[in-house]
């Protein structure tokens, strides 16, 4: 993607965040969880993708409408040998309700492969992402601490001729300032 399309993308979504009509949240979210992907063909054989794992880290802003940044990584991710990092770009929109905050996300990023593969199943580089989901925000339960639980279903075209698609399920420590 060239730069000037991913500005295009990024600087409204800041933007968005920054200028919310409810004021301005923040907060950063450690989190884990799992990725279940569909299936792939591949050289005419179906391959069953494997269940993985995915931790990594939010950072959001913004309370009715934001904006957030995802960086993740999945030590097993289609099989056992396979590892994935992905960021993504992500418009928010919730409903800001005091300590809970129910959200529904969309965006786009970066997902990359790498590792050696028992099954000759070869590494697909790196491919642009779409995502989508929700989830719900459970703010300054102790201070300054909560919880947020996030699905979220990704789209990755490109892979083998094929769109790779699988939900992920996360839940995270939430620090809010």
């Amino acid at each position: 993607m060239k730069r000037s399309s991913l500005l295009a993308i990024v600087v409204p979504l800041l933007s968005a965040a920054l200028w919310s009509p409810h004021g301005f949240a923040a907060d950063i979210t450690l989190f884990t969880g799992v990725q279940n992907p569909g299936k792939l063909t591949i050289n005419n054989v179906v391959r069953d993708t494997k269940l993985g794992g995915v931790f990594g880290a939010r950072f959001s802003g913004g309370q009715a409408i934001g904006f957030e940044q995802t960086f993740g990584f999945s030590p097993k991710f289609l099989e056992s040998d396979q590892r994935a990092f992905n960021t993504q770009s992500n418009l928010l929109v919730g409903i800001p309700a005091g300590r809970v905050v129910p959200y529904a996300t969309a965006g786009v990023g970066l997902i990359t492969t790498f590792g050696d593969s028992i099954l000759n199943f070869s590494d697909f580089g790196t491919k642009f992402t779409v995502n989508y989901g929700g989830g719900i925000k459970f703010r300054n339960l102790g201070g300054p601490v909560g919880f947020r639980v996030d699905v979220r279903g990704y789209s990755v075209p490109g892979v083998f001729s094929q769109t790779l698609n699988f939900v992920e399920g996360t839940i995270g420590l939430l620090f809010s300032f």
